[in-house]
């Protein structure tokens, strides 16, 4: 007899997504691998996703319906892991989609590499109409141990996307997302320390939409904030497994792009976090030669530790924005 094929819940938290929600499940519900249970999960949305949903719930017996309360991104997922009876989790974000083969390819890496997680690279699909981009994680199907799966994690070669990836039933413990935001930083943290291995199919399969809103970014509030705290967090642990260097060069660059927000916004409530983000891009200067960000930026961030105005230099900076858009190039 064949053996049976594992299942694999597939979770989907659903939020003012009406214009998305129907190519997110059709892309799921098309899948090579057919072994799923779909699960979606209404997070208390004001519009007509919930009966988008229980739509869907009656053209395909293997798509699960849950309703409940608006309570977040993680709070939704939390819900989803709750009810799943799958042998493997996965996560899709419902204004995003994935390649047919995603989860086959994803449960192959698994299974070849006896991984606890599969990593797959990522389509970047701008809504304003820039050239779709991939982010690339390994280049062909693979596996590495958990040193290197720090190093990378830690210097941000490795992301903590919860949707790019699967995860064997073993580690439903450890996916409990906070009600925060960047929610899947401290979960990306607690599981890269315990894994073993994770494998890599080496192909982009899941399409990563960044609307609007997402690209302009013309607002930043204290909310917000939790992403530079969470970078603090990983800089600690990374002390613990020798990846400081890593790990303080990621967080003075978001610390430096997250000042220039500040600074742009002219946001009020966070003033008082400039002397804070001022340290943290400085602590970062033995290892500006080797930061993954442009080299002006590497200019502008080395007179920022020096102890010139983050006023002027932003100043300056933003002439510079000026010119590359009037040559219209895509970004500075």
């Amino acid at each position: 007899m064949p053996q049976e094929q594992p299942l694999i819940s597939v979770i989907v938290p659903v939020y003012k997504v009406e214009a998305y929600l129907d190519q997110c499940v059709e892309s799921i519900v098309n899948q090579t691998y057919r072994n799923l249970e779909i699960i979606l999960v209404d997070d208390g949305s004001p519009d007509r996703c919930g009966e988008m949903c229980d739509a869907w719930a009656k053209k395909d017996s293997r798509i699960k319906v849950v309703h409940k309360e608006n309570g977040g991104l993680g709070d939704a997922r939390n819900a989803g892991v709750a009810i799943a009876r799958g042998d493997y989790f996965g996560f899709i974000d419902s204004d995003d989609w994935c390649e047919p083969d995603m989860y086959q390819e994803l449960l192959d890496s698994c299974v070849r590499f006896d991984a606890p997680v599969s990593v797959c690279n990522v389509f970047i699909n701008w809504e304003c109409g820039w050239p779709t981009e991939q982010t690339v994680f390994a280049k062909e199907k693979s596996a590495i141990e958990r040193d290197e799966v720090l190093r990378r994690f830690f210097s941000d070669r490795l992301t903590a996307w919860a949707w790019n990836k699967l995860y064997h039933r073993d580690l439903a413990g450890i996916l409990t997302y906070p009600k925060q935001g960047y929610e899947d930083i401290p979960v990306a943290r607690e599981l890269f320390i315990k894994v073993s291995c994770i494998a890599f199919t080496g192909k982009s399969l899941y399409h990563y939409r960044q609307r609007q809103g997402s690209i302009v970014n013309s607002t930043v509030n204290l909310s917000q904030y939790i992403f530079i705290e969470e970078l603090r967090k990983n800089v600690e642990l990374a002390r613990e497994w020798n990846f400081e260097k890593e790990s303080v060069a990621r967080l003075s660059v978001s610390a430096f792009n997250f000042l220039e927000k500040i600074y742009s916004n002219r946001t009020k409530e966070l003033e008082c976090k400039i002397p804070a983000l001022i340290e943290d891009v400085s602590q970062g200067r033995m290892y500006f030669k080797d930061l993954k960000t442009r080299k002006l930026d590497k200019f502008f961030m080395g007179l920022l530790a020096k102890g010139v105005s983050y006023k002027k230099i932003f100043a300056v900076r933003q002439l510079f924005q000026w010119f590359y858009r009037k040559l219209n190039l895509k970004k500075f």
